[in-house]
């Protein structure tokens, strides 16, 4: 299992002789990630993946993932092209994902 946090952070741009700060959403951007044309989505595969978004867009803070959902996450950040300075935090994030163990509640 997978702990991923989903709080949005703070970047920061240089306008001009100015900097400005702005808030960077992170459920938003992820699941645009995980409908990247390169993973050739179609069918079933775009149906679980469209659950896993929904999934996210439910969770608060933080989500515990399956280690099947975390591939699908993994593998669709890995294929995104076009990242910018802006999705560092979030690329780290899903790469670095904590690993954690789950006991069941008897």
């Amino acid at each position: 299992m997978r702990k991923l946090n989903l709080e949005n952070y703070i970047n920061k741009i240089k306008v001009g002789e100015e900097v400005k700060e702005f808030d960077y959403d992170f459920k938003d951007s992820l699941i645009f990630m995980m409908f990247t044309r390169e993973l050739n989505l179609a069918g079933k595969g775009l149906l679980e993946q469209n659950k896993l978004a929904e999934k996210i867009l439910e969770a608060e803070r933080e989500i515990i993932l399956e280690e099947a959902e975390y591939e699908k996450i993994r593998y669709a950040v890995d294929l995104f092209k076009g990242c910018t300075r802006n999705e560092v935090q979030l690329v780290d994030r899903v790469l670095n994902c904590l690993k954690i163990d789950v006991e069941e509640k008897k």
